[in-house]
């Protein structure tokens, strides 16, 4: 059974920016008799699921075997026996990861939990499953590092690819640009411009996650946000861009890789140009790192630091 342990300090890492030093404690925590299972599924809704995202994204360049993640109340038909079902709930108490718990219990799938207590650790403790228990007294949108961290080690016990491995070589780089992050003044002055909007996020793809974590940190200080992706931007949503009064409610939001193709970078380009033509300046975020996970991990702490100074 896995079991949490103190971080830096004897204590507890509490802020969001400091997602790098909870994924490097999370990494060290007890893995111990981890289920091993020919599929997985990752269940959670929230920054709880946001932690599966970040996991499926890479997966779909390095695994073998697809990481879905199940943000319902219902378990898809395929999971069954075979499966590796790991449910994450940070309080222990969201409704629909119990919902789930008890479906892949049912189903006789090898279940892992990972939460701070509730009745998920209560749970997981009588039916003797594997229990990663996080540090408790963090807010649930401020602990995905410890929540990534634990999910990443599971998936390399169940021996499904090596995120663990990966997440740990970032880490120094991931606090190298955070620290930057930190210095730049400019992010108070975009903050002040983007307040009183209704922002848009968009990425490329590839970052998908890193627009979801945006949206739902906005979301967070009481603004409505909405995010999507690039090239299905270019599809419908820009027309509602050219509409009457877009300019006045809504700001645009784009996620950028150094490293795309030129067809995507010939779609930004153009969605850019029509966005601009019709008055509507977006802000363009560019982010380089040697991969698509430390791209989004990136654009998460700076995203995490912005909205700290919304």
């Amino acid at each position: 059974m896995g079991s949490s342990e103190s971080c830096g300090n004897g204590g507890i890492f509490t802020d969001p920016a400091e997602m790098p030093e909870q994924i490097g404690a999370a990494l060290k925590f007890p893995m111990k008799n981890v289920p091993k299972r020919s599929k997985v599924c990752i269940c959670g809704t929230g920054t709880s699921a946001m932690a599966g995202e970040i996991i499926s994204d890479l997966a779909d360049v390095s695994s073998d075997v697809p990481i879905p993640v199940i943000r319902s109340t219902e378990l898809p038909k395929w999971v069954d026996i075979d499966t590796a079902a790991i449910v994450i709930s940070y309080s222990g108490n969201t409704p629909e990861a119990l919902s789930l718990y008890e479906q892949a219990i049912s189903r006789g799938c090898a279940t892992v939990c990972i939460t701070s207590g509730g009745i998920l650790a209560e749970r997981a403790i009588v039916n003797n499953d594997h229990l990663v228990e996080l540090p408790s007294g963090v807010s649930a949108d401020d602990a995905l590092g410890y929540m990534l961290g634990s999910a990443a080690s599971v998936i390399e016990e169940i021996g499904i690819c090596k995120i663990a491995d990966e997440l740990n070589s970032i880490l120094p780089s991931l606090k190298a640009f955070r620290d930057a992050v930190k210095r730049n003044e400019s992010l108070s002055k975009i903050a002040d411009a983007v307040r009183g909007k209704i922002p848009a996020v968009y990425s490329l793809i590839n970052m998908r996650s890193a627009a979801m974590r945006w949206k739902m940190q906005i979301n967070g200080l009481r603004t409505m946000a909405f995010c999507g992706t690039i090239p299905e931007f270019s599809h419908n949503e820009i027309v509602g861009w050219t509409g009457d009064g877009a300019s006045k409610e809504f700001i645009p939001i784009i996620l950028c890789d150094d490293d795309s193709d030129d067809v995507i970078n010939c779609i930004k380009e153009a969605l850019s140009g029509v966005l601009r033509d019709n008055g509507i300046e977006p802000y363009e975020f560019m982010i380089e790192g040697k991969n698509d996970l430390e791209k989004n991990l990136m654009l998460m702490i700076l995203g995490d630091i912005l909205f700290s100074r919304w």
